[in-house]
């Protein structure tokens, strides 16, 4: 009862289209149901009778077909046996005919031979102990002696018959032939220990016999009165209790033939109806969601449209446009929701040239740290005064630090190429290698193609910095730097062999300085900031040291290419 009232209850709460739905399907399902049934319980009884009857049926007509092509060949070698008594005058040779004589006698037995080979017999042959044999020639003699009934006749020296698949023929080998071996028991002349071997194409057989074994999933076994199997159907399937089996004997050889048929297979009359009403009933069920459909279009569609532009919106698609409906409640609604959208449009667009304006000040605040109009000429002058007094050295570290700065502080372009940022490092190192001497290296491995990859400017520079001035004693060490795609994005890894760091020296490595002595480390927090001005939170920057050993910094950032709009750049996620 409470069961009943929770449903009901659930049932009050549902909208009208489900109702609706709910209320076509009992309609449509009850009778179907009742009538499915009647008619399963009906006609299923007769379809079994029948279904029984087809396969008793066809088991009689192979036990019929067995039995006539074994009583043939009984005849045959009866008759041949007969003519061989009945002409005791002849002369057979266990050999070649080498005179007139012996051949006319073996071509009138031959020809007596063929009288009794009909349609169905594939051959009949008398075989002497001698190894010679009489009857067609259409065949390879040294197989036909290899046949295995015809080595248990000779070991038994009685009468054996199987089923087998012949290769002795020259030509047109049946699939399966039933052969029949008797022993003439002479006692005298060529014909002394002789056999008589007739041989009947089974293949019409055996063909009913697939025709249950394909369509039934029959497994038919026939074996002989001494309980050996002669022919057993092929099948992965195991003999269940519950199989359909019955047993059909030959008269004439006593062989036995077993009919297994699967249960399930047997009774599948009961499936199919099973199925008919199955199909009826999704029919009818179809037919209930159509009219429920129908009924209640005018009612849900327009909800229904108010949905999904919902469901638009919610996915960031805000050029939805709903139809004014007439002055109704769903009119009224689907004008606030126009305006709503418009509305969130607008505040959108307000805060995107905020973020903008955002970030063009954080690009200014980062880069003008100096005046870079005061610092070329200062240089400039310095550079001039070095050459003029001699000192080439400090006029080459001059001119290369013009060519770092010239690049680094064009403040209009915040992303450049990385063949751009390799080139104002080549400068930087050269620097040092000025300042230092050849007491470190330094190695990139780099794709070619990757050169017109973007990068925010000045990137590598205080890295490298931060490697000389605090990694490196005296300018000595390894720098190894490879740049790579992985995983839709570009790869920096930059490795030195320096003194590395603590492991709180790391935690603060990219945190903002907080005093004047720490200002040194101000470079890494630029490299930080650069990044996420750029790309946002779709970066990563991760730094690993050991102290003693050195460091490893990786950075993975979005794919840009040299002449892409940042508009219309679609970042791919690397934070995964």
């Amino acid at each position: 009862m409470k069961s009943v009232r929770e449903f009901l209850y659930h049932l009050g709460h549902l909208n009208t289209q489900k109702k609706l739905l709910i209320m076509f399907l009992f309609v449509a399902i009850i009778p179907l149901v009742t009538l499915g049934l009647i008619s399963f319980f009906q006609s299923s009884s007769v379809v079994k009778e029948q279904f029984r009857n087809y396969n008793q049926f066809a088991g009689e007509k192979i036990q019929k077909e067995l039995d006539r092509m074994i009583g043939d060949m009984y005849f045959s070698v009866e008759s041949i046996k007969q003519y061989i008594k009945d002409q005791s005058s002849i002369e057979l040779s266990d050999q070649r005919p080498k005179t007139y004589a012996d051949f006319k006698e073996e071509i009138n037995l031959e020809r007596m031979i063929q009288t009794y080979q009909n349609v169905g017999i594939k051959g009949i042959y008398l075989i002497t102990s001698s190894g010679y044999y009489y009857g067609d020639r259409n065949l390879n003699f040294e197989k036909l002696q290899k046949i295995e009934i015809l080595n248990k006749a000779r070991g038994k020296q009685d009468i054996e018959i199987g089923i087998y698949t012949p290769t002795h023929y020259k030509e047109n080998n049946p699939k399966k032939v039933i052969g029949l071996v008797v022993p003439l028991k002479i006692s005298y002349g060529a014909l002394k220990n002789s056999y008589i071997l007739i041989e009947t194409d089974a293949d019409d057989l055996f063909k009913m016999i697939n025709v249950l074994e394909t369509d039934l999933d029959s497994r038919i076994s026939i074996y002989n009165q001494s309980g050996e199997y002669l022919y057993r159907t092929i099948s992965n399937k195991k003999n269940l209790e519950n199989d359909v089996v019955w047993t059909e004997s030959t008269k004439t050889s006593n062989w036995k033939i077993q009919f297994r048929i699967p249960n399930d297979v047997f009774y599948k009359s009961t499936k199919v109806i099973v199925k008919v009403v199955t199909i009826g009933m999704i029919i009818a069920i179809l037919l209930a969601v159509v009219l429920s459909y129908l009924f209640s279009k005018q009612f849900s569609s327009k909800i229904q449209k108010l949905k999904l532009a919902i469901d638009e919106v919610s996915n960031g698609i805000f050029d939805k446009k709903l139809p004014i409906q007439p002055k109704d409640e769903i009119g009224k609604l689907s004008f606030h929701f126009n305006r709503m959208v418009s509305k969130i449009k607008q505040l959108m667009e307000e805060i995107k040239k905020s973020e903008e304006l955002k970030r063009e000040a954080e690009l200014k605040a980062v880069h003008y740290q100096i005046n870079p109009h005061l610092l070329f000429n200062t240089l400039n002058t310095i550079q001039w005064k070095a050459r003029i007094d001699g000192n080439h050295e400090i006029s080459k570290m001059l001119i290369h630090l013009t060519k770092v700065l010239q690049g680094n502080l064009n403040f209009t372009i915040g992303l450049i190429s990385l063949k751009e940022e390799l080139e104002a490092i080549h400068h930087f190192l050269v620097i040092q290698e000025l300042r230092y001497g050849p007491n470190f290296t330094c190695k990139f491995e780099m794709d070619k193609k990757l050169e017109q990859a973007l990068i925010p400017r000045m990137t590598l520079q205080p890295m490298l910095e931060n490697i000389f001035f605090h990694a490196f004693e005296d300018g000595r060490g390894e720098i190894y730097i490879e740049i790579n795609e992985k995983n839709g994005c570009f790869e920096l890894i930059l490795k030195d062999n320096g003194k590395g760091m603590s492991k709180q020296r790391l935690e603060t490595i990219f945190s903002p300085p907080t005093s004047e002595t720490n200002v040194r480390g101000i470079g890494m927090y630029n490299v930080k900031q650069k990044f996420t001005i750029h790309f946002g939170k779709n970066h990563r920057i991760i730094a690993d040291s050991i102290e003693g050993q050195g460091t490893i910094i990786s950075i993975y950032w979005p794919k840009r290419w040299v002449g892409e709009s940042e508009r219309n750049t679609d970042y791919q996620s690397v934070n995964s």
